[in-house]
């Protein structure tokens, strides 16, 4: 088709293949581990301008685990300080996962960092997180999961994240629908409906539902209708192998793209769950001009996280050959 950009708007990477495997939990499709290494090797391979580092931190089940070690008949102050203490090594975990993704991204500028943020800090702490990360160390974005997490996306605690990543102009990635791939059975959190008081309060705040809201396809829709600012990925529902019954009805997925808006649906594979190549021959198969699979590929992600095109470069070097 002759794509100009490609843009993987939903990736995860990880420090080690250990780690990787890890998280993967052997469900993994693609046959890597998440290391950068193994995907740079994709992308090279799929011809992929850029990737979206959607990486997060399971705090919840962190918090948990470590919980488990505070002794059952320990007095109550010793068991605050315990809870204290392990909020403080959680989110201080969280923000050393956030620096590694910006710092990955920094050493390969084709890669795209998002970072996280998480209902155990306070106000101060949430706002002040994302503006060092993105002033100091180059985020894009943020990335949030309401089901490994355990939060509804309505939250207030979480206001005042969304009104700074709205005055930054910052989109937030966040899981929505089912999340069997990863293991998780909780998919209430991420319902599509849970976002509209969010949208509704912050309206100029660009936020993207990954997986097409799957499971939930008709509240996508719904939100869609009623907000111009809420954008979709494909991730691990247009993976590259047969289309899911309840994609869309009679398994029509560009009616379901055409009904939510070609401008508003953006290519993403959840690698390394799924093998990014596959899923962009899926998309290039679908019955869609080709400017507008043009679009799901990668103009609708580099419009929404402000990336250059192959064009804008080539033309900007030519400009600053010409005034040398």
């Amino acid at each position: 088709m002759g794509n100009d950009l490609i843009i993987d708007a939903h990736v995860h990477t990880y420090p080690t293949a250990a780690v990787g495997q890890q998280a993967l939990q052997g469900m993994g499709q693609s046959g890597s581990s998440g290391t950068v290494g193994e995907l740079l090797d994709v992308m090279a391979k799929g011809k992929i301008s850029y990737a979206v580092l959607a990486n997060m931190t399971p705090t919840y089940d962190m918090r948990l685990a470590a919980l488990k070690n505070i002794p059952a008949g320990a007095p109550q102050a010793e068991r605050e300080k315990g809870e204290k203490d392990i909020n403080e090594r959680v989110i201080d975990r969280m923000k050393r996962r956030n620096l590694w993704s910006c710092t990955s991204a920094g050493e390969n500028p084709a890669l795209v960092p998002l970072i996280s943020i998480d209902l155990l800090q306070g106000p101060v702490d949430l706002q002040a997180e994302i503006e060092d990360k993105v002033k100091n160390h180059g985020a894009k974005g943020l990335k949030l999961h309401p089901v490994s997490n355990r939060f509804y996306p309505s939250d207030r605690g979480l206001w005042p994240a969304y009104q700074r990543a709205m005055d930054l102009r910052l989109p937030i990635l966040f899981h929505s629908g089912e999340a069997e791939v990863a293991g998780y059975t909780q998919a209430d959190y991420a319902r599509p409906a849970n976002f509209e008081p969010v949208m509704q309060s912050f309206p100029k705040l660009v936020i993207i539902l990954a997986h097409l809201g799957k499971g939930y396809l008709e509240e996508s829709v719904a939100l869609a209708r009623k907000f111009d600012n809420v954008y979709f990925d494909t991730s691990a529902i247009l993976s590259g192998g047969e289309i899911k019954n309840g994609f869309a009805p009679g398994g029509d997925a560009v009616k379901l793209i055409r009904t939510i808006g070609v401008n508003r649906v953006l290519f993403g594979s959840d690698w390394p769950w799924f093998d990014p190549l596959p899923a962009i021959r899926q998309i290039e198969g679908l019955d869609l001009p080709g400017e507008e699979k043009r679009m799901i590929l990668g103009r609708n992600a580099a419009k929404v996280y402000g990336l250059p095109r192959p064009d804008d470069q080539e033309k900007k070097m030519r400009k600053e050959r010409q005034n040398a």
